[in-house]
């Protein structure tokens, strides 16, 4: 019988996303930071019935994958789970990830296309968010272990890359000098709460999230950001709820840059401190002409993208051979996406602010007869039966869907299952060294007896 602290001898067997899963007396162990086919000595540190968690103490048999992992922090800060494996490995590791979700939890024989890899697998992070806590004069910035609120210090960041180190020290060193009290979780005390940071093209946006009024004298920080960052906007962010949402809802400008400009993929674009942007340039810009290259518009009368964000996808697929409709339900992103229409002169595009279970019944009811085309690209917890069957009552020949989540990808895909099948299916690392992966899948319309 196992119990907490046990030492045991483990071969890592299969992943369960970034842990490694063997058995051990009859328990499932959940162990992470090995490689399949590793052999380890393992402490034991959570037991619950015939499943048990544990943390490698030494590794016996070594992967011929296991590389060092290029930051300090990895094992403690929970930002990086696959840095301990060689970049190839961890392309096939997410290239089975899509393919056993869609396989076991979808019911889906899919042939799966290699993952693609990332331009660039460190400094590929454009925006930041990062809990500030410690005390007064002592404080902390870093990221939190793994499923816990146990602040780790990081000073640089491999994901972010330099302009994020150059921050996250000039932000502490202000904080100290200035005798700014982070934000305490157990007493919901303290004034800064996180702060939040966005690098595009040269541009830089910074939001200090603050646990009510934020009093003290910001020029000192704003001196010391135009010494590293020619291109700077700092707002102040007002978050007074007691729980892990990073920003309330009122933002304030205080200097700088109200905005970043920017322009991919042929569609300018602004950037406000609170805008949905993917995180990996490189990558948003290989899975937008993708999508593009899928879709088949020649005999579209109406396009509609669902979750569209800002806007940038909808931009770039928008043309004057049919009506476009995009549906956002966050209304500052929505806000970005009107902005963002008007710059690129985007024809017969109509961004509606609304939840995509109510507003795509409604398009569909009002273009019926007409040839759709539609593109899905929804948070992790995907789509819902309700949108799935306005999809099969509109009946697009071809249907792209953008997942950042392989196991709501599976059941919703099955839940079209009958009416399409998967016609393409290829996974994007927009997160290296991560166990996280984007897919685009496209879908084709069944032919029915």
């Amino acid at each position: 019988m196992l119990k907490v602290n046990d030492i045991v001898t483990y071969r890592a067997q299969s992943y369960a996303n970034s842990e490694t899963v063997g058995t051990v007396e009859d328990y499932a162990l959940f162990v992470p930071q090995l490689i399949v086919g590793e052999l380890a000595r393992v402490k034991i540190t959570y037991v619950k019935k015939k499943v048990a968690y544990g943390v490698p103490e030494e590794i016996l048999e070594r992967s011929s994958a296991r590389v060092l992992p290029p930051c300090a922090h990895f094992g403690k800060c929970g930002g990086c789970t696959l840095a301990h494996l060689n970049y190839a490995q961890q392309l096939v590791f997410k290239r089975n990830k899509v393919e056993n979700n869609l396989r076991k939890l979808g019911k889906l024989c899919v042939d799966v296309l290699p993952c693609v890899p990332s331009p660039l697998q460190l400094g590929y992070r454009n925006k930041l968010s990062l809990p500030v806590r410690g005390r007064r004069g002592a404080v902390v910035v870093g990221m939190f272990e793994r499923n816990s609120h146990n602040l780790v210090q990081t000073k640089s960041c491999a994901l972010g890359g330099e302009w994020a180190s150059a921050l996250t020290s000039t932000f502490v060193r202000y904080c100290n000098d200035n005798g700014i009290e982070p934000y305490n979780e157990r007493t919901f005390g303290g004034c800064v709460r996180h702060l939040v940071a966005r690098y595009v093209d040269g541009q830089l946006l910074v939001t200090v999230v603050s646990n009510g009024e934020f009093t003290a004298d910001l020029r000192p920080f704003e001196q010391e950001l135009g010494k590293h960052f020619g291109r700077f906007g700092l707002f102040v962010n007002v978050n007074t709820a007691r729980n892990n949402v990073i920003l309330g809802k009122t933002t304030k400008h205080v200097c700088g840059l109200e905005y970043i400009e920017g322009e991919h993929l042929g569609v300018k674009f602004r950037l406000r401190p609170d805008s949905f942007f993917q995180v990996n340039d490189g990558v948003k810009d290989l899975i937008y002409a993708k999508v593009k290259e899928l879709l088949d518009l020649s005999e579209t009368d109406v396009l509609v993208d669902c979750f569209s964000g800002v806007g940038v996808l909808t931009n770039v697929l928008a043309s004057d051979r049919f009506d476009t409709y995009a549906i956002e339900i966050e209304p500052s992103a929505v806000k970005d996406a009107d902005d963002m229409a008007k710059l690129n002169n985007t024809p017969r595009l109509t961004n509606i602010c609304g939840d995509v279970t109510e507003e795509l019944p409604k398009i569909v009811a009002a273009n019926k007869g007409k040839r759709f085309t539609v593109v899905v690209d929804p948070p992790r917890k995907g789509l819902n039966e309700k949108i799935c069957n306005t999809l099969k009552q509109a009946a697009p020949s071809n249907i792209v869907y953008v997942s950042c989540d392989s196991a709501t990808l599976a059941r919703d895909l099955s839940m079209l299952s009958d009416m399409y099948a998967v016609t393409y299916s290829e996974p994007y690392d927009m997160f290296p060294q991560t166990d996280q992966v984007e897919t685009v899948v496209r879908l084709t319309r069944r032919q029915l007896d």
